[in-house]
């Protein structure tokens, strides 16, 4: 789309500007020297950036998805990293090929002078951050204090990186660059202070309250919250938000959770949860009666209005609690009257993980609704498909819904089962305007 593109387009004049800015210059370093040069103010440029990325800008989410942009927030954190470590080495590149020990051992010499102190530990506190990000899940770091080691690691980072710019003089502190690296940091200042400081100053003013927590499966929940004062935030089903339990939301607690209540129910704003990892390890835990905090609506994990698609069908194909933005969009389509058909298909790994099996059945008489459940570890007696969410699994559950170009398919669960869902339809000749995606696993 345009605003796709144009926010690529955006991202790339901000990471390109000091390069730019550095050939107009005129003093760029030629062979290995300009390659490591290049890498090194790109990978910082790209940095700076991260903050816009991370900052939850309607205006940047409601273009692509926040997911998507999360997305990406995580695919240039690795292309980053990749440019800040190969940055040293490559000032050695016409020797790395032809004397490799000698190569490594001027890179040691490098790093153990002073000279170059400030760009070791921007060096070698990347590698602690990324390395956090990439395995605090088999480490067993918790989400809190990840996010804010994340957080301050970055920070550290840019300020060391921007040091060391400066006192290595050349073409990084040159006046135009300088002027590149000022209007970047100042970027990110701003990005930073919204995310630490303004949003959650803004959400003091709307507090809610935990009305019930209640298992309703295996490791699953339902957390139901109300505003204390005023209406619930507006939404559009399909949508989530960041959610924060606790007296005050000046928090590293905070989680983003697909809403699974309609837009019409009332104040109370639902959310179906999987008891896992981290803030949802204590879920059961949580009193009525708590304080809670939401940042929201994101997403744009919506279906367009039955005016807008007549006579169409819409496939859903969920995995886990992948139905919760599934279930608010069915609710919020039942309650609206529509008349096109849905087909829902709900993977799980054992028939005691599979949540609101009951109101899909009531739904059914409402709307004009197929459900098909599926189970990768059935118990004997399991009447249901059965398998994981595969081509193979789909082939058997889809009809001529894959050949109708008035079908629109909405994707949502973990990474790899999206992927594999999306892999098969496109095989299969469906549009990508037809396949509405969401992974909720971004963070």
């Amino acid at each position: 789309s345009r605003a796709a593109f144009g926010l690529v387009f955006g991202y790339g004049v901000l990471v390109l500007a000091p390069i730019g800015a550095g050939i107009a210059w005129g003093r760029w370093p030629e062979g290995w020297p300009g390659l490591a040069t290049g890498l090194g103010i790109a990978g910082l440029a790209m940095l700076l950036v991260q903050f816009l990325l991370s900052g939850r800008f309607r205006f940047i989410g409601a273009c692509v998805g926040i997911d998507r942009v999360m997305w990406f927030h995580n695919w240039a954190a690795r292309w980053l990293t990749l440019f800040l470590v190969l940055h040293p080495f490559l000032y050695f590149g016409d020797m790395l090929w032809t004397d490799p020990p000698r190569a490594f051992g001027q890179f040691i010499d490098m790093a153990a002078s002073p000279l170059f102190a400030s760009g070791v530990i921007a060096w070698g506190l990347l590698l602690v951050i990324m390395a956090g990000a990439l395995w605090r899940r088999r480490i067993g770091l918790d989400y809190e204090w990840w996010r804010l080691s994340h957080g301050i690691g970055a920070v550290l980072i840019i300020l060391a990186g921007l040091h060391h710019m400066w006192t290595m003089g050349g073409i990084g502190a040159g006046y135009p660059v300088i002027l590149v690296w000022i209007i970047l940091a100042l970027v990110a200042a701003i990005a930073a202070l919204h995310i630490w400081l303004l949003r959650p100053l803004s959400l003091t003013h709307h507090p809610y309250m935990v009305r019930t927590v209640e298992e309703v499966g295996a490791a699953r929940w339902i957390l139901r919250i109300a505003p204390e004062k005023g209406g619930a935030l507006p939404f559009r089903a399909g949508q989530f938000a960041w959610l924060t339990v606790g007296e005050t939301p000046f928090s590293i607690g905070e989680h983003p959770f697909s809403i699974s209540s309609a837009p019409n129910n009332g104040d109370v704003v639902e959310f179906l949860i999987r008891e896992a990892g981290d803030f949802p390890s204590h879920i059961g835990d949580i009193k009525p009666g708590a304080r809670a905090w939401l940042d929201g609506p994101h997403g744009a994990f919506t279906l367009p209005d039955a005016d807008q698609h007549r006579d169409g069908r819409v496939v859903m194909i969920a995995g886990g609690v992948g139905l919760a933005p599934i279930l608010s969009i069915l609710r919020d389509q039942a309650g609206k009257g529509d008349r096109r058909k849905f087909h829902l298909i709900f993977g799980n790994r054992t028939e005691a993980q599979i949540v609101m099996a009951e109101e899909l059945q009531s739904l059914g008489r409402t709307l004009d609704l197929k459900v098909d459940m599926v189970l990768s570890e059935p118990k004997p007696g399991w009447s249901g498909a059965t398998g994981q969410l595969s081509g193979e699994t789909l082939d058997g559950l889809l009809s001529d819904e894959v050949t109708d170009a008035s079908t629109l398919f909405m994707l949502c669960g973990p990474p790899m089962m999206v992927d594999v869902a999306t892999d098969y339809l496109s095989d299969h000749g469906v549009a990508g305007k037809q396949i509405i995606v969401e992974h909720f696993d971004f963070v």
